[in-house]
């Protein structure tokens, strides 16, 4: 009886990637939030080629992975990507943001329909405030989504006897995950590098505020395309010099192998995967940067403190002191309490990978409330 009184349970939370679907569930015990289950599973049977650009909601395969699983319930959560839940930033007169919610939502939805043009009837939309920085135009941030969409994915979990009782984005998702290890300051600006299969998408975090969300040109699945070209190899064996070797030896340039040169031994081989991938990792790093000098237009009174890193790329060799040595500031992998700070979370969820960061922080967002 205590048990069931004092532990609450997150929606079973899936995560729906390009490469892959990450599902997970907390649980709050105690004043502790615990890892109830956590599944991963890849396309089954595609290459990196025929992969799906963005998430398909197979309900019938998320109701089979729930019986799988050891998870608790029928409630359902969905993490969208960028891609699918489209940002706007957004200028709304002062009157407005002092009206009830649902004549907020309204004026909104009628932005977003201008903005997009679209038919507003089809916007289902949400919103924050933006902090107030002094050249900013926008005073709050809005994400948005197809009503027609929405409500079918909930008449299709429905037919499943699941209940899809909320919808998030991966950005807020990401920095709910980093505020459960990490505390910024006031003046703090921070952010979080999302690198995922078809997309890399940067976050940028004004103190606690989401204020910046912006996806980046390249992808993972475009360095593994540019080392097989350059290799002459497959797109298997391409990844797997990609995720053995990264871009920790940048500083050695060595050329790829070609008609022309011997092949390379094996101690030539990390330099010349990394010169494959200078060009690439310093647009990433160029773009970084311009994100962030842009962002402290707004905020000239903040520090850019740190980035976190999450996604499939996050722990590709080399790649956290590259973007240190070029950005001079702090790189941590997403997933794991820093050094030295203090976390309500147990040691089974700080555990987890940086590819499972936005499907907890999903979760976290029920046990907010609790």
């Amino acid at each position: 009886m205590l048990r069931n009184i004092w532990t609450k349970r997150s929606a079973i939370t899936f995560d729906l990637g390009a490469s892959g679907i990450r599902a997970l569930q907390l649980r709050r015990s105690n004043g502790h939030v615990h890892c109830s289950d956590a599944l991963h599973i890849d396309h089954p049977g595609a290459s990196e080629s025929e992969k799906p650009d963005g998430p398909t909601v197979d309900v019938a395969q998320i109701h089979r992975l729930i019986g799988q699983g050891s998870f608790t319930g029928s409630d359902v959560a969905l993490v969208l990507s960028p891609l699918e839940a489209r940002f706007y930033p957004l200028k709304l007169p002062d009157q407005v943001l002092t009206q009830p919610s649902d004549r907020i939502l309204q004026a909104l939805r009628w932005e977003v329909a201008r903005e997009g043009r679209c038919a507003a009837e089809d916007v289902e939309a949400r919103y924050w405030r933006l902090p107030g920085g002094r050249a900013l135009q926008a005073n709050v941030m809005a994400v948005v989504i197809s009503t027609k969409q929405a409500a079918a994915w909930c008449d299709e979990f429905s037919q499943h006897r699941l209940n899809l009782s909320r919808i998030d984005v991966t950005p807020c998702a990401l920095v709910r995950s980093a505020r459960a290890h990490w505390t910024p300051q006031v003046n703090d600006l921070w952010g979080i590098l999302d690198l995922g299969l078809r997309h890399s998408t940067l976050t940028i975090v004004a103190h606690e505020t989401p204020t910046y969300v912006r996806t980046l040109s390249g992808s993972l699945d475009d360095w593994t395309r540019k080392l097989a070209r350059a290799f002459e190899a497959t797109l298997d064996v391409a990844e797997d010099l990609k995720r053995a070797h990264g871009v920790k030896a940048a500083g050695r340039v060595v050329g790829a192998p070609s008609e022309t040169r011997s092949p390379l031994g094996a101690a030539d081989l990390p330099g010349a995967v990394a010169s494959v991938f200078r060009e690439p990792l310093d647009t990433l790093m160029d773009e970084i940067g311009r994100c962030f000098s842009f962002v402290m237009q707004d905020f000239p009174e903040h520090a850019v403190r740190t980035l976190f890193l999450a996604g499939g790329g996050a722990q590709l060799p080399g790649l956290i002191p590259a973007l240190e040595r070029e950005l001079g500031i702090t790189i941590q992998t997403l997933g794991k309490a820093p050094t030295g700070a203090s976390s309500p979370l147990s040691a089974s969820e700080t555990s987890l990978p940086p590819n499972a960061a936005a499907a907890a922080g999903a979760a976290l967002l029920d046990l907010e409330a609790a």
